[in-house]
């Protein structure tokens, strides 16, 4: 048994990004069942499992995982974790279906749309930057010789947070344009691009980060993630 149990945490450590991948998609997933009306819409979950999945796959390929869970790992996992919850909030407030004909409304001007989910969605935003500052800290303990990494700066998770927020703003707007195919700006396709741009939000923030250190210190962007800069 003691074996078991000490292999156990390796195990999950080695599919870090994979697990982290799984449990966005999965909650993601979650939310969009629960408020599916028609048969069409089942065609937004597949669009967000492909938005997700190439996401983490950009995220593996630019930041490689060497000890377990990645700074964007963790801000991803908690980061989605805290939306989701502020979403339960915003929606105990305004009500879903108000949020999204709003948002649909206003679509596809991204400035407006994001605007409204400030205005509609402000737990939602707290959640999302709670869940960062969550990563931080728990990175931070479990790893307190990382020095370059985005667990040691709070300007650098503050900055992640900020691009993962515009990202669910431009997720809605580029999923609201496949509507016509899809069936039509409902719920799930607004949680579908909130989620899906969240990720690729991320893997801007990674890429913007990795590219101005590599110029920094010199070397290719990748070398300088496999050194941990």
């Amino acid at each position: 048994m003691t074996g078991l149990a000490g292999a156990l945490p390796a195990a999950i450590r080695a599919r870090a990004h994979l697990l982290t991948a799984l449990a966005v998609l999965g909650a993601a997933w979650c939310w969009q069942i629960a408020t599916l009306q028609a048969p069409r819409e089942w065609g937004w979950l597949g669009l967000t499992a492909f938005s997700v999945i190439t996401g983490f796959a950009a995220l593996g390929w630019l930041r490689p995982a060497r000890v377990g869970f990645t700074a964007p790992q963790a801000m991803m996992l908690l980061g989605t974790a805290g939306m989701l919850a502020g979403l339960g909030l915003d929606v105990q407030r305004a009500g879903l279906q108000a949020i999204v004909s709003v948002c649909a409304a206003h679509a596809p001007d991204f400035l407006a749309v994001a605007r409204v989910h400030l205005a509609w969605l402000p737990c939602m935003h707290i959640g999302m930057f709670a869940g960062g500052i969550g990563a931080l800290v728990w990175l931070r303990r479990a790893r307190p010789h990382c020095r370059r990494q985005f667990c040691a700066r709070l300007a650098q998770n503050i900055a992640c947070s900020t691009w993962m927020l515009l990202g669910m703003a431009a997720g809605v707007v580029v999923y609201y344009r496949f509507a016509a195919w899809l069936g039509g700006m409902g719920v799930p396709a607004m949680l579908g691009g909130m989620i899906g741009g969240m990720v690729w939000g991320m893997v801007v923030s990674v890429a913007l980060y990795r590219l101005y250190a590599s110029l920094r210190v010199g070397g290719s962007p990748r070398e300088v993630f496999r050194a941990g800069a």
